[in-house]
């Protein structure tokens, strides 16, 4: 860390003293993402857009695209139009639909005029996909085969066109009308005798998903089978492009980022923190703690129902917040788990049953040695045996109560289709609020004869 930063001081000083000859051979000899951290960090658009400048024309496609939506955008309104559509026109289409994503419709436009017509072509069908499906992630640029090749000429194309290929390490084959029929990879063809046919080391179980498959899915795909490549064809089995993992990590972290931001009872934000508007940020954190204080307000309601048995025995009121905070912590905790498990696959629907059944099992065990400890520390704090006794009841009810209405309620989510996340732990922790204020007062009110 204390090299980078001396480098980085080091490129602001050349910079400032305009040695750029030296500042070329540095820049050339480091790595395109570090490249691309140092524009981000210096603190003034005009340096980042001279220190691009100074980058090698091969070099600089390959750091734009490791720049941030924003960086990219305002370097490209400092081009001229032919310095634009090349780097548009040298950048992966699935990273320029990134870009394009991200940007005004009018700016999009003008930009798309800017390709080659081929790269327009390409552009305009991948940004007409649904945001959400693999069709915005393809690279059209694959490795294609044909089955009647033998394994010397299969080596000989791959030499030919591989440069420009996103992967060569998984090919495949193709019939006359483009439709997918098999797979080989590269380890396969070397390892081959070169006279074989291709058609006889292909893999023709090939896994594949549809073009308007959801990202999610197709993450998760990439995760199960352990792939090197995804291939995405349309209806008719034609192979219209290849995702690889490179594509699905940025997809894995927006929806990890999206799942804590739900979780957190934070309407998702779309932009990193720094980026978002103050207001909109301001306005998704505040719409949800809205509904929270119009939930938590029943609880007032409730106490007012049990006011005659407050008035009677205060104490109770003692041991009413480390009640129902217990039983929020353990609701948050069912929940989380279950949330992780949807998301992961370790857990389906047809699991219903036996997760209640668990997490009752686990709530009953819990809230007896939590029951015990609550009652010898209302026993201690207040030597009353029969508040005691309530209070290690309360306790022990309410938190099997918690954890089964923690599991429920993300699977319910689920069968509604809609996004077990959802089920934020703040939600959580208001729901057991709401009930265990209920079961202690009704528990009380039974033992001490109130």
């Amino acid at each position: 860390m204390q090299g980078y930063k001396d480098l980085f001081s080091k490129i602001k000083i050349l910079l400032k003293e305009k040695k750029f000859e030296e500042l070329k051979q540095i820049l050339n000899s480091l790595h395109p993402e570090d490249i691309s951290k140092i524009i981000e960090e210096l603190d003034k658009p005009a340096l980042q857009i001279l220190l691009f400048r100074l980058l090698n024309p091969t070099l600089s496609t390959e750091v734009f695209e490791y720049l941030s939506h924003e960086i990219q955008e305002k370097l490209l309104k400092s081009m001229s139009s032919q310095e634009a559509k090349k780097i548009l026109d040298e950048m992966s289409p699935d990273e320029r639909t990134y870009l394009f994503e991200d940007m005004p419709a009018e700016l999009v436009k003008k930009l798309l005029f800017l390709l080659s017509p081929q790269e327009r072509k390409r552009a305009i069908e991948l940004l007409n996909y649904p945001e959400n499906s693999v069709g915005r992630l393809l690279n059209p640029d694959f490795i294609q085969l044909q089955e009647d090749w033998s394994v010397k000429e299969a080596l000989e194309h791959i030499r030919r066109v591989g440069v420009k290929k996103e992967t060569i390490y998984q090919c495949y084959v193709l019939d006359k009308d483009k439709r997918l029929i098999g797979a080989v990879s590269l380890k396969d063809l070397v390892l081959a005798s070169p006279e074989i046919k291709v058609r006889e080391i292909m893999d023709k179980n090939v896994i594949k998903v549809g073009v308007l498959t959801d990202k999610e899915e197709a993450a998760k795909i990439f995760k199960d089978y352990d792939l090197i490549a995804l291939p995405v064809v349309d209806k008719e089995n034609k192979l219209l492009g290849i995702i690889t993992f490179d594509d699905l990590v940025d997809v894995l972290e927006e929806e990890a980022t999206e799942d804590f931001e739900k979780i957190a009872a934070v309407v998702p934000v779309e932009k990193p923190y720094l980026e978002a508007g103050f207001f909109e940020i301001t306005w998704k954190r505040t719409f949800w703690l809205f509904v929270l204080l119009v939930l938590e307000s029943l609880s007032g309601f409730i106490l007012q129902g049990y006011s005659t048995s407050i008035k009677r025995m205060v104490s109770l009121t003692f041991f009413l917040p480390v009640l129902i905070a217990t039983g929020g912590n353990a609701g948050t905790q069912s929940a989380t788990m279950i949330i992780r498990g949807l998301a992961t696959g370790d857990l389906e629907l047809r699991d219903f049953l036996k997760v209640i059944i668990r997490e009752a099992g686990m709530g009953f065990l819990i809230g007896i040695i939590m029951g015990i400890f609550g009652l010898l520390r209302a026993l201690l704090q207040r030597g009353d045996w029969l508040l005691s006794v309530s209070v290690g009841v309360s306790m022990c009810v309410t938190i099997i109560f918690a954890t089964v209405i923690g599991a429920l309620l993300p699977l319910l989510f689920r069968r509604l289709k809609l996004d077990p996340a959802l089920m934020s732990s703040p939600l959580i922790a208001t729901l057991i609020d709401i009930i265990g204020i209920a079961i202690y007062f009704e528990i009380a009110s039974f033992i001490l004869k109130i």
